[in-house]
């Protein structure tokens, strides 16, 4: 940042701050709900089952 720019990203940033505090900002991305959340863990466990079978030891 320089002088000239860091009053807009200090002024910025509290407000992001403050309309998350107000409730008026949720943020870009919903929530987990717990089938994404178990269909997220179920890819995981299956790729890193494939990385760990594929891995040969030296």
């Amino acid at each position: 940042f320089t002088p000239e720019t860091i009053g807009m990203a200090v002024a910025m940033r509290d407000l992001k701050q403050h309309l998350r505090e107000t409730g008026e900002s949720k943020g870009y991305n919903a929530a987990f709900a717990p089938q994404d959340r178990s269909r997220f863990l179920g890819e995981l466990d299956r790729i890193l089952r494939w990385a760990l079978k594929s891995v040969t030891p030296d």
